[in-house]
């Protein structure tokens, strides 16, 4: 199966659009038709490991429910919607969906979500963190935007889903099956389906700055002595009012914490490491390798070039690989099938190990992207 590709220009959108404005890019996929039905949507919402939900709307308001579900769960009527997590990750023709967005950073990609909605569901106004692509896979759906929210922003505090208090649309579009509507995060919207509507929701997350202060900040007090000292310096002085701490104290510590950061922040492992460190390791396996093996679409893989070798992450961990090694790490980060048999001994090496990890997985000779 091949790959799509958003057919605008992404260097323009990049400079004008990206984290700045929700932007409407009408035919992205001309003749795009939804690579799955409402009843395969359905199937895997009954699977006990998919993160499935249904929102409706009533005259009691907004409700919530979580899967697993059953058939008689889908026998209702009204306003509501089926929301699945991660679709990706069990069919191949959405996972092939993600080469719609290979202009951006891979390591950058969290899912992608597919939702199913009756005449005039939607999920209600909110706003997210993340920068996601919402492309029309079936039927139409009409998009409200609205300002740039925070966490200040009201919203309904009785609901589960975050909804916002007051919306008050800016803009409206209506998206027909191949459009496209990027929303950066932030941005408050609401979606109402008109007919029966199928949309897939391509995500990017990006880190939160907690996460990387931690993880940088970790990676400094493995290289730090415990001896070492905070150095008074030019701050000290004679102290007339007793148990008084000035501004001057605390500027130099500050300042030499800022120093030890600088000082001691050597390597870009620490950032790529914490990209590749997802939050459900994969389970390991003691089966022999497959002849053919692609990357576990819940994992995620970072490369970087140095100067004698290429530093690969995996699981949050680093490994060493040689610079002809650009080819396998390129396909297998781009989703492309790994044969066995045409590696080296070194190459076939690493990939058995990441194999037994459980980073790889096998691909039956039928199945194509």
């Amino acid at each position: 199966m091949i790959s799509p590709r958003f057919q605008f220009d992404a260097q323009a959108f990049l400079v004008d659009c990206w984290q700045k404005k929700p932007t409407l890019i009408q035919g992205a996929i001309p003749g795009f038709q939804s690579p799955i039905t409402p009843e395969e949507l359905g199937g895997l919402a009954m699977e006990p490991e998919a993160d499935a939900r249904i929102v409706s709307l009533d005259e009691g308001g907004w409700s919530l429910e979580h899967g697993p579900f059953n058939e008689n769960d889908f026998q209702r009527k009204g306003k509501w919607s089926l929301l699945v997590q991660r679709v990706d990750e069990w069919f191949p023709e959405v996972m092939a969906l993600r080469g719609c967005v290979d202009f951006l950073p891979q390591w950058r990609f969290d899912d992608i979500m597919v939702s199913y909605a009756t005449d005039g569901a939607g999920v209600g106004p909110h706003f997210d963190r993340y920068d996601v692509f919402l492309l029309q896979g079936a039927g139409q759906r009409r998009w409200k935007i609205g300002p740039k929210c925070d966490s200040t922003t009201p919203t309904v505090s009785d609901s589960e889903l975050c909804l916002i208090d007051e919306f008050e649309p800016t803009e409206t579009f209506l998206l027909n099956p191949g459009d496209v509507l990027y929303v950066p995060p932030g941005f408050a919207h609401w979606g109402e389906a008109v007919g029966e509507s199928m949309t897939y929701s391509l995500g990017f997350r990006a880190p939160r700055l907690t996460d990387l202060i931690a993880r940088l900040s970790d990676r400094v007090i493995d290289r730090l002595e415990d001896e070492l000292l905070l150095e008074d310096k030019d701050s000290m002085n004679v102290q007339p009012r007793p148990g008084e701490i000035l501004s001057a104290h605390t500027q130099n510590a500050r300042q030499a914490v800022l120093n030890a950061l600088k000082a001691l922040d050597t390597d870009d492992d620490w950032y790529a490491e914490l990209l590749s460190d997802l939050s459900e390791p994969p389970e390991q396996t003691n089966e022999p390798v497959a002849n053919f093996v692609e990357l576990n679409p819940s994992q995620r893989m970072l490369w970087r070039e140095n100067e004698d070798h290429i530093a690969a992450y995996l699981g949050g961990e680093r490994y060493q690989m040689r610079l002809e090694d650009e080819s396998l790490l390129c396909a297998i980060c781009a989703g492309e099938v790994v044969e066995i048999d045409r590696l080296d001994d070194f190459q076939s090496n690493i990939i058995k190990q990441w194999w037994s990890l459980g980073f790889l997985e096998e691909r039956f000779l039928n199945e194509t992207h």
